[in-house]
C-alpha cells in the first residue's frame, strides 16, 4: 500500500487522512506498521483519537519533544489539548499551559505549515477566552489555511478538509453565508466522516 501510494504522489499523511475520514478506526489502526518516523506516530494518534476518544490514546504523553518539528509539536499540542479538555480543575492550568507552550513553539517554528495551521486555527475556536480563545481569529486562521491549501498541496491536508472546517469557523461566528457553503458541501460526494460533521457539528 505504502509503495503504491508513492507512486501515486501521496505522502502518510494523506493515507492517513483518506483513513480518517471513512469514519472507520481500523482503518486508521491498520496504518500503524507503516508509520516510520515520530510525526506519522504523533499524527495516527491525532486522528484515531477524534474518531474513538478513547483515554489509552491520550494516557501516556511526553511533556516535550527533543529537536521537534514544527508538525510534531502542534500534533502533540493537539493531544495534549485532548487531555486538557477531559482534566480535572487541577491539572486544567498544568495541561493548558503545556498545550499553548507546545503550540507557540510550532508556530514559531513554521506558522504556514498547513496541520500547524489547521491545529491552530481549531485550538482558537475550541479554545475559552479567559485561556486566549478566539472564534474570530480561528475564522482568520481557517481562512488562511483554506487559501493555502487550495492554492498548493499540502501534505496530510485535503483541499475538502479546509472548506469543511472553513465552513464550521464561519458557522461558530455565526457569518450568513455559512448555511450557503454548507449546502454546496453536501452537494458533493463526502466521506462519511464529514456529512456526519456536516449534519451534527461540535
Amino acid at each position: 500500500m505504502a509503495a503504491a501510494a508513492l507512486l501515486l504522489g501521496l505522502c502518510f499523511g494523506d493515507l492517513v487522512h483518506d483513513a480518517y475520514v471513512s469514519g472507520s478506526p481500523d482503518a486508521v489502526r491498520a496504518l500503524v506498521r507503516q508509520a516510520e518516523t515520530r510525526e506519522d506516530t504523533l499524527l495516527l494518534r491525532y486522528r484515531l483519537y477524534a474518531l474513538t476518544q478513547s483515554p489509552g490514546l491520550i494516557a501516556e504523553l511526553p511533556s516535550d519533544l527533543d529537536s521537534a518539528s514544527a508538525r510534531e509539536l502542534a500534533l502533540l499540542s493537539a493531544l495534549w489539548g485532548y487531555r486538557t479538555a477531559d482534566a480535572r480543575l487541577i491539572q486544567l492550568v498544568v495541561y493548558g499551559r503545556r498545550t499553548l507552550g507546545l503550540l507557540n513553539r510550532a508556530l514559531e517554528q513554521d506558522p504556514d505549515d498547513p496541520l500547524v495551521m489547521l491545529i491552530d486555527g481549531q485550538s482558537l475556536l475550541f479554545r475559552p477566552g479567559i485561556a486566549g480563545g478566539s472564534k474570530e481569529r480561528g475564522l482568520e486562521r481557517i481562512e488562511a489555511l483554506n487559501r493555502r491549501v487550495h492554492a498548493a498541496p499540502a501534505c496530510g491536508i485535503a483541499p475538502l478538509e479546509a472548506d469543511i472546517w472553513l465552513w464550521y469557523a464561519r458557522y461558530r461566528n455565526d457569518e450568513p453565508d455559512a448555511e450557503v457553503l454548507r449546502r454546496d458541501l453536501l452537494e458533493r460526494e463526502l466521506p462519511p466522516l464529514y456529512r456526519e460533521f456536516l449534519d451534527a457539528p461540535p
